[in-house]
């Protein structure tokens, strides 16, 4: 029976020293806020963390040719032509426009 009871007692050891209340569970200290919200910050945290990386290498990467490709107005005349809106006339012609 006293091999059963030393191994329960210095297992209750803990439980018996404070056998009120757990001082650092209570609401009133401030600690049950941040058990509740810490996670759901941590949350937020390592989302924005993970959008910075995506937005970094979004803006770091470069196409296959090492430039970026032209916007604006050459870009709308390359498509046109693409689509079949206007023949290569009339795309020499426009494109000698813009670049003047």
């Amino acid at each position: 029976m006293l091999r059963l009871a030393i191994p329960i007692l210095f297992a209750a050891g803990p439980a018996l020293a404070d056998a009120g209340e757990y001082g650092h569970m209570r609401w009133g200290d401030g600690y049950g806020v941040g058990m509740i919200f810490g996670p759901v910050i941590w949350l937020i945290v390592l989302g924005l963390v993970v959008a910075g990386v995506i937005w970094l290498v979004r803006q770091t990467e470069t196409p296959a040719g090492g430039h970026r490709p032209p916007t604006g107005a050459l870009t709308e005349l390359d498509l046109r032509l693409a689509r079949g809106e206007i023949d290569g006339d009339e795309y020499a012609a426009r494109k000698k426009l813009l670049n003047s």
